[in-house]
């Protein structure tokens, strides 16, 4: 996967820094996300972006004229990563530089994986971000989604044949695509072209299961990453076959749930790694959104009426005609499946990625939705600290950036989150932010809370555009 270039420490010997350019956290308790460890009462020491030290409060010795937090009774965990968003969806959510960029951050979320987007719109936000012109998590961008002949989505390339296939994979990967992202239309054969070329070109392919292959096979073929669980309940069926040609339902899923069946499929993609990121949020909104009342959900401020009234209609649409059809009870079960299958993949040693699918998920919100997303994880059955490192440990190991991102170690990015109460103890707590530090910058409560204001007020402007 193309590295991004961030601000670099270079060589901390070099030079000693100059106290005043100092954030010193005092009296911190660390999470450690790699084993559930806490770390009490230390001071870290973050400069030039970077964490410079960590060491116990009663040791560490600070300069009084270094810009020091008292952090009693606060913890320490790394920034939040929501690996399935999408930045810039064709036309269907405008202000959304306005509006996602600093709900992620207002919400700890310091990292995404944009997973279809207008490639040219999102480098440009990247580099602003990178520059410090603009506020906004580290990004990972796909550009434009691979689909069929006929996209049913905005940010969309149409692939009908090998050759399409082949070209894509190539344009993208010239343009500075990080990884290829696909969809659900592509036809067998292109399909396995694009797996091909990307692998010639040094490029990772993630994404849909497409309707025209077998989760097997696209495991094999070395996808990084499956998304919303498509292909694991066809390749537990006994009417896989079937389901290559279509007529999926939930319905079907379960009634035709093969555990030999599944255990098999698990087992393949534990040996093969391959990630899977199920969205679980989106899919509990999806599957309940006809009995869901949104009209008192305090976080549709945040957006403008458009998102509401236009886009995310288009969504329920799409839903309540698709896999909306089965009957609510049905429905209910299989998102209760969904757990079940979550808790036996992560059992049997498969990778899970926390993402959103916000915002083009019917009432999803940027960043305030990956908290709820880590709370789905527990439901399914991992510990808090395993549903902490869907968002934090394991994007960076899914990324090759552990050297940089991930844990609270010295010589890491300083993208933090300082919580009022441990995780540990009750995921929930995710969503008592004290401050949030992005590449070494502090944002205090108060900082936050206008972020927050400044984000409604950018919704009500656009809302005001669209009358």
């Amino acid at each position: 996967m193309a590295a991004i270039a961030f601000l670099s420490l270079g060589r901390l010997s070099a030079q000693e820094p100059d106290p005043r350019d100092l954030l010193v956290l005092n009296h911190v308790a660390i999470v450690d996300v790699r084993n559930g460890g806490l770390q009490p009462d230390q001071t870290v020491v973050i400069y030039n972006g970077r964490i410079l030290s960590i060491d116990p409060t009663k040791s560490a010795k600070i300069s009084r004229k270094s810009s020091s937090i008292d952090c009693h009774g606060l913890f320490l965990i790394p920034g939040l990563w929501d690996m399935h968003v999408h930045l810039v969806f064709g036309d269907w959510f405008p202000a959304a530089k306005d509006i996602s960029l600093p709900l992620f951050v207002a919400n700890g979320v310091t990292g995404v994986r944009d997973m279809g987007s207008e490639l040219q719109v999102v480098q440009r936000w990247r580099s602003e971000i990178e520059m410090g012109r603009l506020v906004g998590p580290h990004i990972y961008t796909s550009g434009p989604m691979l689909d069929g002949p006929k996209p049913r989505f905005p940010s969309s390339i149409a692939i009908a044949t090998s050759e399409d296939g082949h070209r894509a994979v190539v344009d993208l990967k010239d343009r500075g695509a990080d990884f290829i992202k696909l969809q659900s239309l592509i036809p067998r054969e292109a399909v396995f072209a694009i797996a091909d070329e990307a692998k010639k070109q040094g490029i990772a392919f993630e994404g849909h299961v497409p309707d025209s292959v077998r989760a097997s096979e696209m495991s094999d073929t070395g996808m990084a990453s499956f998304e919303h669980l498509i292909g694991i309940f066809e390749g537990s069926s006994s009417a896989e076959d079937e389901f290559l040609k279509g007529n999926k339902t939930e319905a079907r899923f379960l009634s035709t749930f093969d555990a030999a069946r599944f255990d098999s499929l698990a087992a393949l993609l534990a040996k093969n790694q391959t990630w899977q990121c199920p969205t679980l949020v989106w899919e509990r909104g999806g599957n309940l959104i006809d009995v869901t009342d949104f009209s008192k959900d305090d976080r549709a401020k945040y957006v403008p009426a458009s998102w509401k009234a236009k886009t995310w209609k288009r969504f329920t649409d799409e839903i309540t005609q698709g896999y909306g059809t089965d009957d609510l009870a049905t429905r209910k079960k299989f998102l209760e499946k969904e757990l079940e299958v979550v808790r036996l993949l992560h059992r049997k040693g498969v990778p899970f990625l926390a993402g959103t699918d916000t915002p083009p998920g019917v009432y999803v919100f940027p960043g305030f939705s990956l908290h709820e997303e880590l709370q789905r994880f527990v439901a399914a059955g991992l510990t808090p600290l395993e549903a902490l490192q869907t968002a934090t440990l394991n994007p960076a190991h899914f990324f090759g950036i552990e050297d940089r991102f991930g844990t609270v170690e010295t010589g890491k990015i300083a993208d933090l989150v300082l919580l009022k109460a441990n995780p540990l103890e009750d995921i929930a707590n995710t969503q008592k932010i004290a401050a949030v530090i992005l590449n070494g910058r502090y944002f205090s409560a108060k900082d936050l809370e206008k972020m927050l204001a400044g984000v409604e007020a950018a919704a009500r402007v656009q809302s005001a555009t669209e009358r």
